[in-house]
């Protein structure tokens, strides 16, 4: 009879290698921020589940930008917005908050960032994430007398929130890397219910890490042309008609300056 043959030895399985949670960010006191540094190396948080606000995730293109991700990223803008109101509203670190947004979002840290908010007066142009911060949270909770006076804190509203942000783009123009949109935006306003309009180019940009966040940001309210001289020349109707047109402009920023506050 033929040999009985045992069979032979199996290896074990190689074990599987898990990797560590990735690494996200946070914001800090803005007393502890170098003045160039970008809110992404603010402070390290250890694991997904600590994301302030968990529907912000910057988009990683597979390849080039599409317009696909360029409308994901301005979804994610707008979770960030609504998603900020929330942790306010519910007394937690709105501060923290922002800064963990802005990191996904915007590339301070990465690449310059041209940001032009609309209402922005003796600071028109912000090129640092400090400075990004003072706009979306305020000059007061980030302990930055640069800015005080100015900067009520977009992102919360001046405490009145906001409950949705609607992108609407005219276009979006992609090239490789990077990626133009170009349109108007609706705020609703979370405590009245009113939706105010403010028009828009974004910038994105493809950064080291695989994501994609916003090198160019300028906002602006719609103009609004001054009524007509009157027919006859007169000074006193053609005065009043100015200061009716003046009030009606007055009236529609007031929308969305909330005790002083700057705008998108």
């Amino acid at each position: 009879a033929a040999a009985r043959l045992s069979p032979s030895p199996v290896a074990p399985a190689p074990q599987k290698r898990i990797s560590p949670a990735p690494m996200l960010f946070a914001m800090r006191p803005a007393s502890k921020l170098p003045q160039r540094v970008g809110i992404a190396r603010a402070v390290r948080v250890l694991s997904t589940s600590a994301r302030p606000v968990p529907s912000v995730v910057g988009v990683s293109p597979r390849g080039d930008i599409t317009s696909e991700d360029v409308v994901a990223a301005q979804a994610a803008w707008s979770n960030a917005i609504t998603g900020i109101t929330k942790v306010y509203q519910e007394g937690g670190d709105f501060v923290a908050a922002a800064g963990y947004c802005a990191g996904e979002l915007y590339g301070y840290g990465h690449s310059n960032v041209l940001f032009k908010p609309t209402r922005a007066t003796n600071n028109p142009f912000r090129p640092t994430g400090e400075d990004a911060m003072a706009y979306f949270v305020g000059a007061e909770a980030m302990k930055n007398d640069k800015f005080k006076g100015e900067d009520g804190g977009f992102a919360i509203n001046g405490g009145q929130g906001w409950s949705e942000v609607v992108f609407r783009n005219h276009q979006i123009d992609c090239n490789g890397n990077t990626a133009i949109a170009m349109g108007d935006y609706l705020f609703t306003n979370a405590t009245t219910g009113d939706v105010g309009r403010v028009e828009y180019t974004f910038g994105y940009k493809k950064n080291d890490d695989g994501k994609m966040r916003i090198f160019l940001h300028h906002s602006s309210m719609p103009y609004e042309p001054a009524a007509a001289a009157p027919a006859n020349d007169s000074v006193e109707e053609a005065l009043s008609m100015w200061a009716e047109s003046i009030a009606k402009q007055e009236d529609a920023l007031a929308r969305f300056k909330i005790g002083g506050m700057s705008k998108p």
